[in-house]
């Protein structure tokens, strides 16, 4: 089942080239943790596309498994930013980018269990050791409910379409591993992945685009008004 991570690779690379200009261009931080997660998703989808289709190593299975777990904490603090820059978003993204270097660092030194090299196609944190497995909770549990929470709260609060369609990439993306549980089918991850990603993508651009219209709106607001005192 190689070729389906293989076309979410490619096809994140394109979003995730698209996301970094912007967040070059407009310098704001939800557009730079917005590709910064796409980034990761990227290389997740990579070690998913090698580990399936050529199995699995230590060193690219650490790669995969970093990029897999801190994803989620990313994506929920870029969408916390997109909706405002309160003390509470820049308290997730510190706690997200100093769990996700601790995470890194126990994750280099950590040992692997040599069965690694028997497996192909899709894998958890089975052969980490508990002193990695137990950043699982922190960054992708933590993430992911928040994620949900910051995109259907900021919906109901701004009825911006793209924090519903987020919500519904993130609701796409949880569902995988639900799903797997049941159907023993070996491409629901990755299929599930695909689609999300895609939602996830057009989300960022929806949030985006309103943006650009809020501050053109904003610009001609205050152009009329010094008019009219003049």
């Amino acid at each position: 089942m190689w070729i389906i991570p293989l076309l979410a690779m490619l096809v994140s690379i394109a979003f995730a080239w698209k996301l970094s200009t912007q967040a070059a261009q407009r310098k704001k931080w939800s557009d730079m943790l917005f590709a910064a997660s796409l980034w990761m998703f990227v290389v997740a989808t990579y070690g998913e596309f090698y580990g399936s289709a050529f199995g699995w190593n230590p060193w690219m299975y650490k790669v995969y498994y970093f990029a897999a777990i801190a994803l989620v904490a990313y994506m929920a603090a870029a969408t916390l930013y997109a909706r405002t820059e309160h003390l509470l978003s820049k308290v997730f993204v510190a706690y997200t980018l100093a769990v996700s270097f601790t995470f890194l660092i126990t994750l280099i030194v950590a040992p692997v269990q040599p069965d690694i090299f028997e497996q192909r196609g899709p894998i958890g944190g089975e052969y980490m050791p508990s002193s990695v497995r137990l950043y699982s909770p922190l960054l992708s549990a933590v993430g992911g409910v928040i994620l949900l929470i910051s995109a259907a709260l900021s919906w109901w609060q701004t009825r911006r379409f793209g924090f519903a369609t987020i919500f519904i990439a993130a609701m796409i993306l949880s569902s995988g591993g639900v799903i797997s549980k049941y159907v023993a089918w070996p491409g629901i991850l990755p299929t599930t992945e695909f689609l999300g990603i895609i939602a996830y993508y057009i989300g960022v651009q929806q949030l985006a685009h309103d943006s650009i219209n809020i501050s053109r709106e904003n610009r001609g607001g205050g152009e009329r008004g010094a008019q009219s005192h003049s």
